[in-house]
């Protein structure tokens, strides 16, 4: 009976296990950057830049550190940029759910440290701001998002003063928001095999 529990147990658990992360690039760890550095790059794999200077201001240990791995990203590089990944293959009419961490840059005011983000163009939850302490303050935030036919776009764009100093990101994840139809399918027939033998277990000893 204890084997038979152990099987539901892993049946349980590869059933809701943590579905993999479709943002590609999410913690900007790609792009090589010494510790106590910075970068302006053109690129960044799984990133473009769809308005502003056209670069990636990468850091790496540098005004703080990285909220996951080493790097994170300023968005006010020279200027307020917009970045954005875009997702071809999520299904229609599927929630989605969005997280990422936001800092505010240490030392500088809450009007240079305005990060918005959108879900195909439309915004999602109010202005992310704050005044800057010694150090990065990393804050997660998290949000359910509804996938369109075709591309859908994440995108995350500074705004306020648009003096290269801004607020910073860091660990950005979409992820499906509940388990798939098959994982349920899965744990449901591993429980009632479990319970069927059982059953005829304890017919055979009464």
């Amino acid at each position: 009976m204890k084997s038979l529990l152990l099987t539901a147990a892993l049946l349980s658990s590869s059933a809701f296990a943590a579905d993999p992360n479709l943002v590609t690039n999410g913690s900007f760890e790609t792009t090589a950057v010494n510790a106590g550095n910075w970068l302006l790059s053109p690129t960044l794999e799984g990133w473009s830049v769809l308005a502003g200077p056209a670069n990636f201001e990468i850091r790496n240990n540098v005004v703080g550190s990285a909220q996951d791995g080493s790097n994170f990203i300023e968005l006010d590089t020279t200027g307020n940029t917009t970045i954005a990944q875009s997702f071809a293959s999520l299904t229609a009419g599927a929630s989605y759910a969005l997280s990422f961490w936001y800092a505010p840059r240490a030392n500088v005011a809450a009007a240079s440290n305005g990060i918005e983000v959108l879900w195909n163009g439309q915004q999602l939850g109010t202005t992310l701001t704050g005044n800057g302490g010694s150090a990065p303050a990393w804050t997660q935030y998290s949000f359910s998002v509804s996938a369109l036919a075709g591309n859908n776009t994440l995108s995350f764009r500074s705004v306020g003063a648009s003096d290269s100093l801004g607020g910073s990101l860091d660990n950005v994840s979409l992820t499906s928001a509940v388990p798939e139809p098959s994982g349920y399918a899965l744990l449901l027939a591993g429980l009632g095999a479990v319970g069927l033998i059982a059953r005829r277990r304890g017919s055979v000893t009464r």
